[in-house]
């Protein structure tokens, strides 16, 4: 889980980068737009995950969909970490700059964000590390909260777990682009607003209600 969050921020520095090399201002600002909405989406993304760490006791991801082994759908953390997951879900989406919350792409003001002055190979790898990042969320939901490789049910065990996990990888993968076809894009200060003054408090508030029940109901 470390290793992820460690990459993830990488992401960030390249859009920066890019929209300066580009010397074009609009580029810059969709960059510096860019970063800022990331940086900010980054804490409340990283912050709601601590909840299920919390709960499985490890960072380790093969731990995590073990502690979720219990038979049935209800024992996935989506279901004791529904405030921790809906954070979670909003943030992803901001981190991957998609609809409603690309901002640093927005046409009608910045042309066309910090990869303006790019085509060819160089955009393709814009838009590659885009979708790879999609794919990646996907995959990190998919195990930290839809139980992983774990059928819904006992007695749907036969059905090999690499097909549970990539229907369950499928359904978040069509969430996103239904997002991106669904809602219009919001402003500039509403996007920082909801990170800063509504995600990131309902993310303390998840750890602070996982550490009251881990004390009450599974110490000792």
């Amino acid at each position: 889980m470390l290793y992820f969050v460690a990459l993830s921020g990488i992401s960030t520095l390249a859009i920066v980068i890019g929209g300066w090399a580009s010397n074009n201002k609009y580029a810059l600002l969709g960059g510096m737009r860019s970063a800022a909405q990331m940086i900010s989406y980054e804490v409340p993304l990283v912050i709601s995950v601590t909840g299920v760490i919390m709960l499985s006791g490890s960072l380790n991801l093969r731990d995590i969909v073990a502690a979720q082994d219990g038979g049935w759908f209800w024992n996935w953390n989506f279901l004791p970490q529904l405030l921790g997951f809906g954070v979670f879900v909003v943030a992803a989406v901001s981190e991957l700059n998609r609809t409603p919350f690309d901002l640093p792409e927005a046409e009608s003001e910045l042309v066309a964000g910090y990869h303006v002055e790019y085509s060819g190979f160089r955009f393709a790898f814009f838009m590659l590390a885009e979708y790879v990042y999609v794919y990646a969320i996907a995959a990190l939901t998919t195990v930290l909260f839809l139980g992983g490789w774990h059928a819904p049910a006992p007695f749907l065990d036969f059905v090999p777990g690499i097909v549970w996990f990539m229907l369950k990888f499928a359904f978040i993968v069509f969430f996103l682009f239904w997002l991106r076809a669904t809602f219009p894009r919001v402003r500039i200060d509403q996007l920082m607003g909801l990170g800063w003054k509504v995600l990131l408090p309902l993310a303390l508030l998840n750890v602070f209600l996982t550490a009251v029940y881990m004390e009450l109901f599974t110490k000792g």
